[in-house]
């Protein structure tokens, strides 16, 4: 909380508290990969890995998330990926017409 003294329209001197609100902060990065972005295969992107899925969320919309990471899942951004992020060391080329 932060405290100025401030003059007002009539000549005295009042005292502010600001508080932070929550629409000061920062915003939250997307921090769920397994490995740094950039250090897998030159061209490629979380989006075309096989690890990459998107989750239905307990609230609206679906979320982006790398399977090597469930155990840390959290239930905000904060273990979130962006698909568009160069590939991490783990890619792996996502498989197609998969047949159980």
């Amino acid at each position: 909380m932060e405290r100025r003294e401030v003059i007002d329209l009539f000549g005295e001197t009042v005292v502010l508290e600001i508080s932070e609100s929550k629409s000061a902060r920062k915003p939250t990065r997307p921090n769920g990969y397994a490995a740094p972005p950039g250090t897998g295969p030159a061209g490629e992107r979380c989006g075309t890995c096989e690890h990459a899925a998107r989750v239905s969320g307990n609230t609206a919309g679906t979320y982006r998330k790398c399977l090597l990471m469930k155990p840390n899942w959290t239930a905000g951004p904060g273990s979130d990926i962006l698909f568009r992020s160069p590939a991490c060391r783990h890619w792996e080329k996502e498989l197609e017409n998969q047949t159980e």
